[in-house]
């Protein structure tokens, strides 16, 4: 929801909040009856009311039709598996999880890299036109050139996904998030 419909949607609340506290307040008798209909007689004739009436009628239709307007989304999932070969015969595939502890193992072993996190963006052929894609978000250590261990780390993982899986040309983004001095957390494995 855009900024704007949430705004509008806060001054239809408060308006919806306020006419039913004075229904509430007149339907139990803690606004007298003459009182309210006093009110009520001074405000509908003047033009002022049906302005705010016809402004509240618009923001409450724009909202309406937000809630039945449909943005196409994108088909990219980050769970499941990827489509590498489909023949004949059958298909090869690969969970996209694997991929992503791939990725993340080789980026640990490169140099100056500190702590790394893989999300990994795919969508198959049935979804229309297949495509991988990698999002890497990195901390490296201050001793380390940031682009060459950029370069070195998609140089790597674009060749051993190219000879493993025959996957080519899978855009490789990386983000370096964080510079640290910390040495990276060596991961214990229970038996």
């Amino acid at each position: 929801m855009s900024i704007i419909n949430r705004f509008l949607l806060l001054i239809l609340s408060l308006t919806g909040l306020a006419v039913a506290g004075v229904v509430v307040a007149a339907a139990t008798q803690v606004l007298p009856e003459n009182v309210w209909l006093k009110q009520v007689h001074y405000f509908l004739p003047r033009p002022e009311t049906l302005g705010v009436a016809a402004v509240m009628f618009l923001i409450s239709l724009k909202l309406l039709l937000a809630v039945f307007k449909r943005t196409p989304k994108e088909k990219y999932s980050s769970k499941g598996e990827y489509v590498i070969d489909a023949g004949p015969k059958g298909e090869v595939r690969v969970a996209l999880e694997a991929i992503r502890s791939l990725a993340d193992r080789m980026a640990r072993e490169v140099h100056g890299v500190r702590d790394a996190r893989v999300k990994i963006k795919a969508r198959n052929k049935a979804e229309g036109e297949a495509s991988l894609s990698m999002d890497m978000d990195l901390t490296v250590g201050r001793e380390a050139d940031v682009s060459q261990v950029a370069a070195t780390l998609t140089e790597r993982l674009q060749s051993h996904l190219a000879r493993t899986m025959g996957l080519t040309d899978v855009p490789i983004n990386v983000v370096v998030s964080e510079v640290s001095d910390l040495q990276p957390e060596k991961k214990h494995r229970v038996v």
